[in-house]
């Protein structure tokens, strides 16, 4: 009976623990993401066979309308402040060691799209910093605990995409708003 009690006691303390773990804001993360009612970006930077790391964006836009993304237009920043280049996107076509790489993707409204980024990313791998330009608008993504961030892929899964009332998916699944959404700075928009 005293080894289950004690057994009890630390489960519970570990999991006390590891809930405040979660809560504390990070600097620094290789999972990021931007969520409102109007659009989801997550992007998550893992490594592949053979070491290297990979960027990989996902967005999902709940509003109607058409915006054009290219390579740029993605801004991924190390510590010191220096900007990755981002060459290309690349889209699993479903057939083995056969991606479609392009410089340019057309983002549709109420609709998804995963892309790995293809790009020189060593020294990238825990970024302070992540935004995406599209349209007139900055999204900018909040780093996060990487263990939180899986969690949150969990809850953006649950959503109902055809549900005509996204907001109240929302509050049901708990999904809170995270990052930024500001003007595009007018340099560079075309």
């Amino acid at each position: 009976m005293s080894r289950v009690f004690h057994l009890l006691l630390l489960v519970l303390f570990l999991g006390t623990v590891a809930g405040q773990q979660l809560k504390k804001p990070v600097d620094v993360s290789s999972c990021h993401a931007f969520i409102d009612y109007e659009n989801i970006w997550t992007l998550e930077i893992v490594r592949t066979q053979n070491d290297a790391p990979v960027p990989i964006l996902n967005t999902i836009t709940f509003t109607t309308g058409e915006w054009d993304l290219r390579p740029d237009q993605v801004h991924v920043f190390d510590k010191e402040g220096s900007e990755a280049e981002v060459k290309h996107f690349s889209i699993d076509t479903g057939v083995a060691n056969e991606p479609y790489d392009t410089k340019y993707l057309k983002v549709l409204g109420n609709s998804f799209i995963g892309v790995d980024l293809l790009g020189k990313f060593e020294g990238f791998e825990e970024s302070p910093q992540v935004s995406i330009d599209l349209g007139h608008m900055r999204f900018q993504l909040k780093p996060l605990d990487c263990t939180l961030f899986e969690r949150l892929v969990q809850q953006i899964n649950n959503i109902n995409f055809n549900s005509p009332n996204i907001q109240e998916d929302f509050e049901i699944l708990r999904i809170e708003h995270l990052g930024k959404k500001v003007p595009r700075p007018k340099a560079g928009y075309w």
